[in-house]
């Protein structure tokens, strides 16, 4: 059952199965009880005078099988069984109320549908059946534009990369959000600036320039340069030595 039926069109569907199962069990009847399965066999395919065949009374037998597949299409969602219980209830319809109508004004009919037993449930049959198809073909008639767009059949490897691609998607899209306030950023604590001393005016003052002292063991150059890294001692040359004088 498709989920984009409309209910009118369900029930529908369910009283057209439901009246062609009293249209068979009438074929029944007459199969069976009143014709014979031969001649109610023939009948189907010729209509014969010398015969039970012309007796066989195959419309009911037709008409069952025409709601019973209009029903199940219907169900299915298809249009195409709209089109065929609407058809046939038109035309079943007319031929019910043309029937009804001989069955109570036509004097030599009156008294057979009226006095017997089989003649009053048949004339029952021809007064249910304009009813229910009446009702048929307004049900039917009610949203039968309602349709619902086709969609591909899904791929079972596409639904496996959109559900991996939503899974992937998922944790980035529950991780927090820094929020957005009138102070500093949660978690980066604001950096301080250089102190300036303040005047009496409230406004800092930059301090004046000094140029900075050398420091000791630094290279030549008015503020200091690269260190200089003191040097190992050189060794001396030996210097000659003057002979002792001797004493006079």
């Amino acid at each position: 059952m498709s989920a984009s039926t409309p209910r009118a069109h369900r029930v529908a569907a369910f009283v057209a199965m439901g009246w062609a199962g009293i249209l068979l069990l009438w074929a029944v009847y007459n199969c069976f009880w009143q014709v014979g399965v031969a001649d109610f066999l023939q009948g189907i395919v010729y209509y014969g005078t010398g015969d039970g065949s012309g007796t066989a009374e195959t419309f009911n037998l037709n008409w069952g099988v025409v709601y019973v597949a209009g029903g199940l299409l219907v169900l299915r969602g298809n249009t195409l069984g709209r089109g065929i219980i609407i058809g046939g209830a038109a035309i079943e319809g007319y031929n019910r109320v043309r029937s009804l109508s001989g069955a109570l004004f036509d004097d030599k009919q009156a008294e057979y549908f009226t006095t017997t037993v089989q003649g009053g449930l048949k004339l029952a049959t021809f007064a249910v059946g304009a009813a229910v198809t009446c009702a048929l073909i307004v049900l039917l008639l009610r949203d039968f534009a309602v349709r619902e767009a086709w969609q591909p059949p899904a791929n079972p490897w596409t639904r496996q990369a959109n559900e991996a691609r939503r899974a992937q998607q998922a944790p980035a899209q529950q991780s927090p959000q820094p929020s957005h306030g009138f102070g500093a950023p949660q978690g980066y604590p604001p950096h301080p600036g250089p102190q300036l001393p303040q005047t009496g005016y409230g406004q800092p003052q930059p301090q004046p320039y000094a140029p900075q002292q050398a420091q000791p063991g630094y290279g030549p150059g008015p503020y200091g340069g690269q260190p200089a890294w003191p040097q190992p001692p050189q060794a001396q040359p030996p210097q000659p030595q003057s002979p002792p004088q001797q004493q006079q």
